[in-house]
């Protein structure tokens, strides 16, 4: 159970509801986070970073982010955001309800607009501080990105 709850962490940073098949989610979350973290070389203390929702403090970190974001194509193979998937992830978040759905959308919109570096780690590092922040700003506390 503890695995499964740390890889859902790892999968509602990314704005992913928790409402997902559970076996299917924590199936496909373990193989991806399992081949993202050897593609990256990242450790354990990056994973538990990206879970503490706080930023990443090595390289390998900030790739096994980029990483995960790829596999989940909230980023595409060249880097670039993809603000219609995390949309997708965020009426999934909503559950219904409309205020929520709207700021998570203002959330994707704004995020999906901001310059980041042409390095898929630095970038997938730069759209995760901005979605978190814009949250919190928001005062969507259990909006995990």
């Amino acid at each position: 159970m503890a695995k499964y709850l740390f890889a859902l962490s790892v999968l509602c940073i990314f704005g992913i509801a928790a409402s997902l098949e559970k076996q299917e989610t924590e199936d496909d979350l373990m193989s991806k986070m399992e081949t993202c973290k050897t593609e990256a070389g990242a450790t354990d203390a990056d994973l538990k970073a990206i879970v503490a929702q706080n930023s990443s403090s090595t390289a390998e970190g900030k790739c096994l982010r980029s990483c995960l974001m790829k596999k989940y194509e909230m980023m595409t193979v060249n880097g670039t955001f993809v603000p219609d998937i995390a949309l997708k992830y965020a009426e999934r978040y909503a559950d219904g309800d409309a205020e929520k759905l709207k700021k998570a959308k203002e959330i994707v919109k704004s995020c999906a607009r901001i310059k980041v570096s042409p390095d898929h780690c630095q970038a997938a590092e730069q759209y995760s501080k901005c979605l978190m922040k814009k949250a919190a700003d928001r005062g969507l506390t259990q909006f995990k990105l």
